[in-house]
């Protein structure tokens, strides 16, 4: 899955989380008006940088540091041009040649990574893309032999902290500048852990009292034209994401969490609805844009039920947990679901899966209603609802570990 954005709208604190939080593999490149950085992630944590600045270089850094000596920094090079096509990272090259201890040179490329970090923080403008499942392979990629790729994934929430202390304590001396000064710069998350199987009620899924629910068919708000309106214009789905991102942070039932994703996927579609899996079947929760305006916010709960047929478009949903967004007639999905919220005018929709664990336990609806089907950022919901399974993951093992307690 491709991520990309804007450092104005997400800044690289979030980025840095979001890329954690959701485990993702691969290389984020940040481009600026002063060059290109790279960070390299390797199952959500960071193992590399690559900085723009060739003075904030790994063997600068060992040698200012005093762990190398530049005669061995000269050898060590000597080596990987002596190397041809077998040639290794220069970290890889000093522990080689025992030209460096091994804590030291972890200690470097820590060192490295936190001052890529803090440069990347002056920046309040440039563009970023996660080139996913690829891990550059140069000098600051990849340092140590294979026997020690096990200490070369770096605490994420470690590293960010300590290059924003460092941040801090350099903008305090006057020795670094903001290109452009925000009024308040975003604070670090802590990322939620994944955990083991949790015992899911109906209670927390927001079903305990289903049955004392007047259930209410809803009627869509306009009727359908014959020529669909376009697609008015949104907030910018960055700016979605990004404030999405602030309420799952503080997010502590399945419900909220499950609402949070409601208004982030209805703040970019003009109809979305939240299906609750239950045992055989999906649940109608509330929804944005089917009995009023999608301005009015989300709805009164609907209560209707859709059984999960064998073969449907929803149970492949719950059995693959992949995100849909596609055009479909899907048997279910036309006479059912339609049935009861009224059909779009384009059979393009969105089936987006929110996880905890590897079990589905809700997904959001979307189509654009009477109006014509545009490209959504998919990628971005994707990642959001990832993040969301793991934030609200975390809130129920807590919850539940503090009610053995008790």
């Amino acid at each position: 899955m491709s991520f990309s954005g804007d450092l104005e709208y997400l800044s690289i604190v979030d980025v840095i989380q979001l890329l954690h939080s959701t485990r993702k593999t691969g290389t984020l490149k940040i481009t600026g008006r002063k060059g290109e950085i790279s960070l390299a992630f390797n199952d959500g944590y960071i193992n590399g940088a690559n900085h723009y600045n060739t003075g904030t270089r790994t063997g600068t850094i060992l040698i200012e540091a005093g762990v190398i000596s530049q005669e061995d920094l000269d050898r060590a090079l000597a080596i990987q041009a002596q190397a041809g096509p077998d040639r290794r990272p220069l970290i890889a090259t000093l522990l080689e040649n025992n030209l460096v201890d091994k804590d030291e040179a972890y200690h470097g490329l820590e060192t490295l990574i936190e001052l890529t970090i803090v440069e990347i923080l002056t920046w309040k403008k440039g563009t970023f893309t996660l080139e996913p499942d690829t891990l550059q392979v140069c000098d600051e990629f990849r340092y140590f032999p294979e026997k020690l790729k096990e200490e070369l994934n770096l605490s994420t929430e470690h590293v960010l902290m300590d290059a924003l202390r460092i941040y801090d304590e350099k903008k305090r001396d006057g020795l670094i500048v903001d290109e452009e000064l925000h009024d308040e710069e975003p604070a670090p998350a802590t990322a939620a852990p994944t955990t083991g199987d949790l015992t899911i009620s109906a209670d927390d899924l927001g079903l305990g009292d289903l049955d004392t629910i007047k259930r209410k068919k809803p009627t869509f708000h306009e009727a359908l034209r014959d020529e669909p309106a376009a697609l008015a214009a949104g907030p910018a789905p960055a700016a979605v994401l990004k404030e999405a991102m602030g309420h799952l942070k503080k997010a502590s039932t399945l419900p909220e969490t499950a609402l949070i994703l409601l208004k982030t996927v209805g703040a970019i579609f003009p109809r979305a609805l939240t299906l609750v899996a239950w045992e055989k079947e999906l649940v109608a929760e509330r929804g944005i844009g089917i009995n009023a305006e999608p301005a009015a916010g989300p709805g009164p709960v609907l209560g209707f039920k859709l059984p999960l047929l064998p073969g449907s478009l929803f149970s492949f949903v719950l059995d693959k947990g992949h995100l849909f967004f596609a055009k479909s007639h899907d048997q279910l999905l036309c006479e059912q679901l339609h049935g009861a919220i009224t059909p779009p005018a384009d059979p393009t929709v969105l089936i987006l899966p929110l996880k905890l664990g590897k079990r589905v336990v809700s997904v959001t609806y979307a189509d654009f209603g009477t109006q014509v089907a545009t490209d959504v950022p998919v990628d971005l919901l994707a990642s959001c609802a990832e993040y969301a399974g793991l934030a609200i993951e975390s809130a129920l093992s807590h919850a539940q570990q503090a009610a053995k307690k008790d």
